[in-house]
C-alpha cells in the first residue's frame, strides 16, 4: 500500500501554524472518518464482517435495555448468539407503533436526536428519530465516496430539489459554501450551489446553471427530462458538468444514454430517509450497487419473491447499525432487488442489482405477473406540454392519469396519451386520463410521477 498525496489538491496552507500540530483538529477529525469509512468498506473482509457483527450486537443490547417492544422481538436469546435471520422482518407499521410508543431510545441529554419523516411517495409517512451522528456519518460517507471512485475534489456541487411551493421565476438559489465540508480547510474543493424548484422559467434557470461551472449535478431524473424533454443536455457538458447524481429516483437508460452521448457519467447512490446511505452505484458496472456495509447490512428475503426480466427479486431488508435512536433491524424498506456476495468488477463486498421500488417502478397483471413500467416526464411533453403529471395504477386493469397545469386536453391528445400508456404498459389496461389545475398529491412530498397502489 503506497499513500500519496502528490496529485491530491492540498491547499498552499493546508497545515497547522500552532506549534508541535501538523493538521488543524477540524480538518483532521473529518479527514480521519474519511478514511475510517474508506477502510472498512475497501479492507479486509473477515474485518469487516467482525465490525459489523460487534456493531449489531451494541446495537440490539442497546434496544433491549431501551425498548419493550424490543426485548420481545429479540426474545430469551443471549445478543451474542443471535443471527439477523432469527429476528422478524421490521414493517414500517410497527416502526410506526414503536414510535407512538417508545419515542426516542436515547435518552435525553446523551447524544442530539431529531425527528423525521417519510416523504409518504410510498405510502402513509412515519415518523422516527435520527441521531447527531446520523447525519454527521451521512456527510462523511458522502465525501468518502470521492476518494473511494478517485473523483476530482475541486468542481463545483450543484443541487436542485422540488420546492413545497411556488417560487418567484419557479426557482431560488442558494450558495452555502464549499462543497466538503472540513476538508476544504486542506485541499482545494468546488463550492455548492442549492437550487430549489417548482415549474421554472426554463430559460431563466438556463442562465443561473450557466453562471457558474456545474460540475457534480445532483438532482431527479424526472426533472432533467423536463428540462431537456426536447433536446440533448449538452448545454450540461458545456457548462462544466462533471458527473450526474441522481436523487430519488432512478434514471432510466434514454436518460443515461443521453448522458453518454454528452461524454458525462452517470453515478447513483442507493439510499433512503430512514437509514441513510445504503449503496453507491459501481463505476465499471452500471445498475450495480456497492452496499455501505459502514452503515448498514442489507439482506434479501424471497418469502415473496417475484420475477422481473428473468430475474428473481425478493424483499431488500436494511439493518442500519447506527439507527440508536429508532432501531432499523431487518427493515423491509419497500423495495424489491438481487444481492450478490461480491460484484463483477472485483469489489470484494456484497452488491444489489435488479432494484425496483415495488409502488414506484413496477406493474402487476391480472394474472400476477409483475412488470416495470416507465413513462418518462419527455414521453409526456412530447403531447400535451403540462407542468406535472402523476401515473397511478388502481387496479389490476386500471391505470389513472392527472395531467397537471393545463385546462383542458384535445381528442389527440387524449389518444395519443393512450396510445403510450397502452404502448408502455399493454393493452390489457383501461387509461383514464384527466387534466387538473393541481394535482393532489396527497403527503407525497416527493411528488414522484408513478405509483402502483397494487404493488404491496
Amino acid at each position: 500500500m503506497r499513500l500519496d498525496f502528490s496529485k491530491v489538491p492540498l491547499k498552499n496552507r493546508a497545515f497547522s501554524e500552532r506549534p508541535m500540530t501538523f493538521i488543524d483538529q477540524e480538518a483532521k477529525n473529518y479527514l480521519a472518518a474519511v478514511i475510517d469509512l474508506v477502510a472498512i468498506e475497501t479492507g479486509n473482509r473477515d474485518a469487516r464482517e467482525d465490525w459489523q457483527r460487534k456493531q449489531l450486537q451494541n446495537l440490539l443490547r442497546h434496544a433491549a435495555q431501551h425498548s419493550a417492544f424490543w426485548r420481545e422481538r429479540i426474545g430469551s436469546q443471549k445478543v451474542k448468539d443471535i443471527s439477523l435471520s432469527d429476528l422478524p422482518i421490521l414493517t414500517r407499521t410497527e416502526v410506526v407503533k414503536q414510535v407512538e410508543t417508545e419515542g426516542s431510545l436515547l435518552p435525553a441529554g446523551t447524544i442530539g436526536t431529531e425527528r423525521l419523516a417519510t416523504s409518504g411517495s410510498s405510502g402513509t409517512p412515519a415518523q422516527f428519530y435520527v441521531s447527531r451522528m446520523n447525519a454527521e456519518y451521512n456527510s462523511v460517507r458522502a465525501a468518502a465516496q470521492y476518494f473511494i471512485e478517485g473523483r476530482d475534489l475541486t468542481p463545483n456541487r450543484t443541487r436542485v430539489y422540488r420546492a413545497p411551493k411556488p417560487i418567484k421565476d419557479g426557482f431560488s438559489v442558494k450558495k452555502p459554501g464549499n462543497s466538503l465540508g472540513p476538508l476544504s480547510l486542506l485541499f482545494k474543493c468546488g463550492e455548492s450551489k442549492d437550487i430549489l424548484q417548482l415549474h421554472p422559467n426554463r430559460d431563466l434557470l438556463f442562465k443561473e446553471l450557466a453562471k457558474d461551472p456545474i460540475g457534480y449535478l445532483v438532482t431527479q431524473p424526472s426533472f432533467v427530462e423536463a428540462l431537456f424533454y426536447d433536446t440533448d443536455v449538452s448545454f450540461l457538458s458545456e457548462n462544466g458538468t462533471k458527473m450526474f447524481i441522481p436523487l430519488d429516483e432512478e434514471a432510466d437508460q434514454g436518460l443515461r444514454d443521453k448522458f453518454a452521448a454528452a461524454r458525462i457519467p452517470v453515478r447513483a447512490v442507493y439510499s433512503s430517509q430512514e437509514v441513510g446511505y445504503i449503496g453507491a452505484e459501481c463505476t465499471e458496472c452500471p445498475g450495480a450497487f456497492h452496499i455501505a456495509q459502514s452503515n448498514v447490512i442489507v439482506e434479501i428475503d424471497d418469502g415473496d419473491s417475484v420475477t422481473v426480466g428473468g430475474n428473481r427479486l425478493g424483499r431488500v431488508l436494511v439493518t442500519h447499525l447506527h439507527s440508536y435512536a429508532t432501531p432499523f433491524v431487518r427493515y423491509d424498506i419497500g423495495d424489491l432487488g438481487t444481492l450478490s456476495s461480491t460484484c463483477k468488477c472485483g469489489h470484494d463486498g456484497p452488491v444489489l442489482t435488479n432494484i425496483y421500488g415495488r409502488k414506484k417502478r413496477l406493474l402487476r397483471r391480472a394474472d400476477g405477473s409483475v412488470t416495470p413500467f416507465s413513462v418518462t416526464a419527455s414521453n409526456i411533453l412530447a403531447i400535451v406540454k403540462c407542468e406535472e403529471y402523476f401515473i397511478r395504477q388502481t387496479g389490476l386493469s386500471t391505470i389513472e392519469v392527472a395531467i397537471g397545469g393545463v385546462s383542458q386536453l384535445s381528442a389527440n391528445q387524449i389518444a395519443a396519451l393512450e396510445d403510450l400508456f397502452k404502448e408502455r404498459a399493454g393493452d390489457e389496461f383501461h387509461v383514464r386520463i384527466s387534466a387538473v389545475q393541481n394535482i393532489n398529491w396527497g403527503r407525497d412530498m416527493k411528488k414522484l410521477g408513478f405509483r402502483s397502489e397494487v404493488m404491496i
